[in-house]
């Protein structure tokens, strides 16, 4: 009896102690757009009590979750990039944050969040007019970053900017999708900023600022923003800024790219060892990424990267997502099997491979899958030092 009495005891204590532990001591882990789950859940749930989102939370870390999140970072002090990591969660949760001020205010019902959408099927809201931006004034003080598949009047004031200086072709449809991308990219060269994609403070400012002083884009520099199925569309420039390798995550094929992934989503490839990038379509997804590269201006950029030649040797890359993450692959610039883009001068498909466990690649590609898999390993410990046990 007496024993039991102190397991007993022995137990309350524990449980007490845990029911202390920090929440974000519990779940270190990043959220991020695209993830899914209780933790998101959670995250939603305090960013709703603290007055930074309303409506229900669903667990799906979309737009509105993260331009909520962004609103918590500004107000609190952290940096303000959308991303729910270990010390944003640990002032979330701790109950000690600033709540937001009362002209700012929360995003509509988290159930509402839509998944990013593609631009293959423009929603036309209305024509950029240039009027409506040659004030300069676009955004008011709202510079907190836009990224792609974001929505809503802030993506749109950029795309009517975007237009009005020839970066961008068509209608000014509200939705950040690939070729929206494209043209920031291109604004982002030619304003010498880093050519990341990402509509930040300083991209945003200077939209604004070229705005009112007309500096338009040369001719062929206009992106169509009507079908980035098309195998005419303008490419994204063949040299982008390399990505901050602090921002390059190691992420899992199965538990974390796969699930975020739908064909027709395009993947942005860059090679560290010629500074070359391009796009690729996805086709389909299995213990791989076959994919096709978009236009014939991707093409040749890549069979440049690779020599001037098609090979099967691969690549290590870095690889950015759909959701704007950057991550490690291998690659090669083989044609192979069949394709669907016609005139992108790559007559089949090519394969993008991800970190997988060695054992299930030894089980199921104990050759090509394999050799991939060592190429991921060699990028990750050149990157940061570290061996992949797994």
């Amino acid at each position: 009896m007496r024993r039991n009495r102190i397991i007993c005891m022995l137990t309350v204590l524990v449980l007490a102690v845990l029911a202390w532990v920090p929440a974000s001591a519990l779940n270190p882990s990043t959220l991020y757009k695209g993830s899914k789950g209780d933790s998101v859940k959670k995250l939603q749930q305090a960013l709703i009590d603290q007055g930074f989102l309303s409506g229900k939370a669903d667990g799906i870390f979309g737009p509105k979750t993260e331009q909520a999140v962004i609103r918590f970072q500004q107000k609190n002090g952290l940096e303000a990039d959308g991303l729910a990591g270990t010390r944003t969660q640990s002032v979330l949760f701790s109950g000690q944050s600033a709540a937001p001020s009362a002209a700012a205010q929360p995003q509509p019902a988290a159930q509402e969040e839509p998944a990013p959408v593609a631009e293959s099927t423009p929603v036309v809201v209305q024509s950029a007019d240039p009027a409506s931006v040659s004030s300069g004034s676009l955004f008011g003080s709202d510079y907190s970053t836009i990224r792609i598949g974001a929505k809503g009047s802030r993506v749109k004031a950029m795309q009517q900017a975007l237009i009005s200086l020839n970066y961008l072709s068509g209608k000014a449809d509200g939705i950040f999708g690939n070729q929206t991308l494209k043209a920031v990219l291109a604004f982002q060269k030619s304003q010498k900023l880093s050519q990341d994609g990402l509509a930040g403070k300083k991209t945003l400012k200077a939209l604004e600022s070229a705005v009112k002083k007309g500096s338009a884009a040369a001719e062929n520099a206009v992106a169509s923003s009507s079908d980035n199925r098309s195998s005419s569309a303008v490419s994204v420039n063949p040299k982008i800024s390399a990505p901050d390798q602090s921002s390059i995550r190691l992420l899992h094929w199965f538990a974390d790219v796969k699930p975020s992934l739908k064909n027709g989503n395009h993947l942005l490839i860059y090679d560290p060892s010629s500074g070359l990038s391009w796009t690729l379509r996805i086709m389909s997804c299995g213990r791989h990424c076959d994919c096709e590269p978009l236009t014939k201006a991707d093409t040749d950029t890549m069979v440049q990267a690779f020599g001037g030649r098609n090979t099967w040797d691969q690549k290590g890359v870095y690889v950015r997502l759909p959701n704007g993450i950057w991550t490690i692959g291998s690659t090669h610039d083989m044609p192979h099997d069949s394709g669907s883009i016609k005139e992108n001068g790559f007559n089949g498909h090519l394969c993008v491979h991800f970190l997988r466990n060695m054992d299930e690649a030894m089980q199921n590609d104990p050759n090509y899958g394999v050799d991939n898999q060592k190429t991921i390993r060699a990028l990750w410990k050149k990157l940061s030092g570290e061996e992949i046990s797994y």
